[in-house]
């Protein structure tokens, strides 16, 4: 693994461990470092000129979020991931959002509303044109204008390191959007839940439609497999 362009931003400010640590799960979520893979602390102190002790900090939280594995009498090695972990990654993240979705059932104003409804209609347009990678950015814009209203900095931590495990297969998700269509499709009795001020029926819509997700996502095993996951 070559890490100079890191090096670049090394100045940035933000502490070094963190900065390593990004661009490390970086690395291990684009596919640069495979599962199994060694992660050599002293490749890295060598290319970045730096000691090892902010990598040694970088890599204990990668191990606390589960990115690697430190391993005795063989270092740090690249964590595995199957099916199965993404399985019960959305089946966690359907609980997390789902709350957070019922939490600001009263904060959402009228331009959130507003907003929510411009992108479910773009959504639905780019489906029709089938433009997927453009999709895929709109239905996290139309998820995010809802979560970024909690408020809650831990609740928004959970869901940023359950992120970041999703994406370590996100050419799936770019190779078949479709597994997200059907989400769309029940955007609007998301948005009509929330104009009623509804959070029991806003946790549920948004519950199910993300383990139907998850669920979806059993039928592409043998794409998951190739895409480096067990």
């Amino acid at each position: 693994m070559r890490i100079n362009t890191l090096e670049s931003s090394i100045a940035e400010h933000q502490p070094l461990p963190d900065k390593i640590a990004n661009f490390v799960r970086e690395a291990i979520i684009v596919g640069k470092l495979k599962p199994g893979e060694k992660v050599s602390e002293a490749k890295l102190a060598e290319e970045l000129h730096i000691s090892r002790t902010p990598i040694r900090e970088a890599i204990r939280m990668l191990e606390s979020e589960g990115f690697v594995s430190i391993i005795p009498r063989r270092g740090t090695i690249v964590s595995e991931f199957s099916l199965e972990d993404l399985y019960e990654y959305f089946q966690i993240k359907a609980c997390l959002e789902a709350f957070a979705a019922a939490s600001v059932v009263d904060l959402l104003s009228d331009r959130d509303l507003s907003k929510l409804k411009r992108l479910n209609e773009e959504e639905m347009s780019v489906i029709k044109a089938g433009d997927f990678s453009h999709y895929l950015r709109i239905h996290e814009d139309f998820h995010q204008t809802f979560l970024t209203r909690t408020g809650n900095r831990k609740l928004a931590l959970l869901m940023q390191q359950l992120g970041f495990h999703i994406r370590r297969l996100e050419k799936i998700f770019n190779d078949h959007p479709e597994i997200f269509i059907t989400c769309s499709e029940t955007h609007g009795d998301l948005i009509s839940a929330f104009e009623s001020r509804d959070p029991k029926r806003v946790r549920e819509i948004v519950e199910q439609n993300i383990l139907n997700i998850a669920e979806n996502i059993r039928q592409y095993e043998d794409d998951l497999q190739g895409n480096g996951a067990t």
